[in-house]
């Protein structure tokens, strides 16, 4: 009688296929980390371009300032208005006296105005002698057709000038908040720029972060936050900060 094939029997047969609950768990878990990993650093990236823009535009914005000021013998004066919407240095081409803080006048440099948001706050020294905006003429000793010698020499007298908190500045290794109790010394520099890159700290003036440099944006201070300070969670605002020396070794080197 011919037999048939034994079958094999269950305990003889392979793993069972498929996942157990707890391996589904498991599985799930490490899933559900990975994706929230690979969401940070899309966050973290993000984050990142927005920084190298916002750094990229303030310099852009600096070297603008070069150009002008080599062109004019003297630094732009703030555009007065309530968001930056005309573009030039004040409404009818005129710059009130001792108008020192506002937004980027773009179309008086010559640079496209973006959108709100993302508009730089400008600060330029106008101090009694070495106003960087309407710089006096040389002396009738030296005749200065073209203005650089005057503003030359009130780069001069900005870059030795005593340190004012009534003028554009900042405090030097000290508190960035810049209140009564801030400790670091006074810096005035010839011109800043701040410019917002996103709202960490919650408030709504216009993306800028910290008291400083939201008192600098709503026109109620002179204060910013120092240039090297690293930021923290709550302020990611970039500052380009030049000063009078330094804007006056480059103007002299310039027109040599």
């Amino acid at each position: 009688m011919r037999r048939l094939p034994a079958r094999p029997s269950r305990s003889a047969a392979g793993p069972q296929a498929g996942f157990s609950l707890l391996e589904l768990a498991v599985v799930v878990a490490v899933l559900g980390v990975l994706a929230v990993s690979a969401l940070s650093a899309f966050d973290n990236l993000g984050q990142a371009r927005q920084h190298t823009a916002a750094r990229a535009h303030a310099e852009a914005a600096r070297q603008a300032l070069h150009a002008f000021a080599l062109r004019n013998k003297r630094l732009p004066c703030p555009d007065g208005s309530a968001t930056g919407d005309y573009g030039r240095e004040a409404a009818g081409g005129t710059c009130a006296a001792g108008a020192n803080v506002g937004w980027l006048p773009y179309e008086s440099l010559g640079l496209a105005t973006p959108v709100r948001g993302e508009r730089l706050r400008y600060g330029v020294h106008r101090g009694t002698g070495a106003d960087l905006v309407a710089p006096p003429r040389a002396s009738a000793d030296q005749p200065d057709l073209e203005g650089s010698g005057g503003f030359a020499a009130a780069l001069a007298r900005a870059a030795t000038a005593a340190p004012s908190t009534t003028q554009p500045h900042y405090r030097m290794g000290g508190s960035p908040d810049c209140s009564a109790t801030a400790t670091g010394s006074v810096v005035n520099p010839a011109f800043v720029l701040v410019a917002p890159v996103s709202a960490r700290d919650g408030d709504s003036a216009g993306g800028f972060d910290g008291s400083a440099n939201r008192a600098f944006a709503t026109g109620s201070g002179t204060c910013v936050t120092p240039p090297d300070y690293p930021g923290e969670a709550r302020y990611d605002d970039v500052v380009v900060a030049e000063s009078a020396a330094s804007l006056l070794g480059w103007l002299t080197a310039a027109t040599r």
